[in-house]
């Protein structure tokens, strides 16, 4: 099918709460998602402890194009473009690294930390002198900027700078890993590809209608929730209303609301969080490190009581694991999904194998909640090809029209039942960017209102 870009909007019906199911399989509609969503928004790369040293590089995704981001001698970062200027090829094999230089394999023309063309083969010889080296370096992604030691990068020069773009709830979504501690990744990176489409494992992080049936047997087996397989949860109090504190006072929320079971909280540019509050978590995560005066100073009142997943726009997942995962599109009926396992770098062997023990059991490719999460992704992608199929419209419903957002704190919050606020607000923010719709634009649209 053909896109009219003006049009696209009618694939998406906040309205009704239907998803026109096309969106998940045809390729035209994939092209445009590779223009229109990932070569514009920040897109997260890696974590500046991943690139310590002088020459450590990380080798990312940024839609199908992969890029180097490489720690410079001066002790800033670059990211720059995998592909050398001369035929295309990749000058770095490796996902990760220490190097001094990059040098292409097919014809040998080598490029310095920063991207320099450094080297040509028969320079005299071949090209007698008339080739210009500074003009043929790698290229750099349009921006690149951290956020507590998240590096994200853009190819559009335009858009507006990372602080703005995650706003407070892209912010808080990442706080919820940063305000845990000096932070940094454990070696190995889980990558692995599941054939579906992206959007249903975006989709997925919101849903915690779910799990009681879906993860039946994962918790069965008792490996994520089994007598000594978890912690405790530590003795952070929990008041009759249900919201935590760190020294059991009622929490009272800006206004006077206090928390609910569950909690959403939508932002500009299609960030939003949704979930349990951590009054109504599952029993096992560890909490006590909200008691810290960093993490409540980062996290304000409201996000002190938010136990959800976060994702920013459009593809990363902050897993209440300490995890982040990226869903990479890959083909429009195919997604590579790599988790990265964060611990404080102050803990104890036994602390950071239980991080490693619930990095390879919940989530990646051998963890029982993914494995199960898979199968269903798969089926549903598959379903959005048929003939008969494709024709009928993806469902949204629940609370539909009932969520009334709160504006405090300089959030946008609902509280309420399990719904899927969090899936309709982030196909509301993709509808604007593949209409082609400018930075002020899509962020007027997604600006929250009064209800979802």
């Amino acid at each position: 099918m053909s896109i009219d870009l003006t049009q696209v909007e009618d694939l998406v019906s906040v309205e009704r709460g239907e998803i026109d199911r096309r969106i998940f399989s045809d390729p035209d509609i994939f092209e445009q998602e590779m223009e229109q969503i990932f070569g514009r928004a920040w897109l997260f790369l890696c974590h500046e402890s991943q690139l310590r040293k002088t020459g450590d590089f990380f080798e990312a995704p940024m839609g199908r194009d992969n890029v180097l981001v490489v720690r410079q001698k001066d002790g800033t970062l670059r990211a720059l473009l995998n592909t050398c200027a001369h035929r295309g090829n990749a000058v770095c094999r490796a996902e990760e690294g220490n190097t001094k230089n990059f040098m292409c394999t097919y014809h040998g023309w080598t490029y310095d930390l920063a991207g320099n063309l450094i080297g040509v083969p028969g320079l005299d010889q071949f090209y007698q002198g008339d080739l210009d080296r500074s003009q043929h370096g790698l290229r750099s992604v349009a921006q690149l900027d951290t956020y507590k030691g998240f590096i994200f990068g853009t190819m559009d020069p335009t858009a507006p700078p990372l602080d703005v773009y995650l706003g407070a709830t892209g912010r808080l979504g990442l706080d919820l890993i940063a305000a845990r501690g000096d932070m940094e990744v454990l070696p190995g990176i889980q990558k692995f590809i599941i054939d579906c489409n992206w959007k249903f494992t975006v989709d997925n992080l919101f849903d915690w209608y779910h799990p009681q049936i879906t993860h039946m047997s994962a918790f069965q087996t008792g490996l994520l929730g089994g007598p000594g397989q978890l912690p405790e949860v530590p003795p952070l109090l929990i008041d009759s209303s249900g919201a935590a504190t760190p020294d059991g006072k009622e929490l009272v929320l800006p206004g006077g609301g206090r928390s609910a079971d569950s909690i959403v909280i939508v932002g500009e540019y299609g960030h939003a969080i949704s979930g349990p509050s951590v009054a109504a978590s599952p029993v096992g995560f560890n909490h006590e490190w909200r008691n810290r005066p960093e993490a409540q100073e980062a996290l304000g009142p409201v996000g002190l009581t938010v136990a959800g997943h976060p994702s920013i726009f459009p593809t990363a997942w902050v897993a209440i694991t300490t995890q982040l995962s990226l869903r990479i599109p890959r083909t429009p009926m195919q997604t590579e999904v790599w988790w990265f396992t964060f611990v404080d770098r102050n803990a104890t062997p036994e602390e950071k194998g239980l991080a490693t023990f619930m990095a390879n059991h919940a989530f990646g490719p051998a963890g029982l909640l993914e494995q199960e999460d898979g199968e269903n992704w798969a089926q549903a992608s598959k379903q959005t090809v048929g003939f008969s199929s494709r024709k009928m419209p993806q469902l949204l419903k629940m609370n539909l029209g009932r969520g009334k957002v709160i504006k405090e704190d300089g959030l946008a919050r609902i509280e309420s039942s399990t719904n899927e606020h969090g899936q309709l607000w982030t196909y509301a923010a993709w509808a604007q960017y593949m209409r082609g719709a400018t930075w002020e634009e899509i962020r007027a649209a997604t600006t929250p209102g009064d209800y979802l």
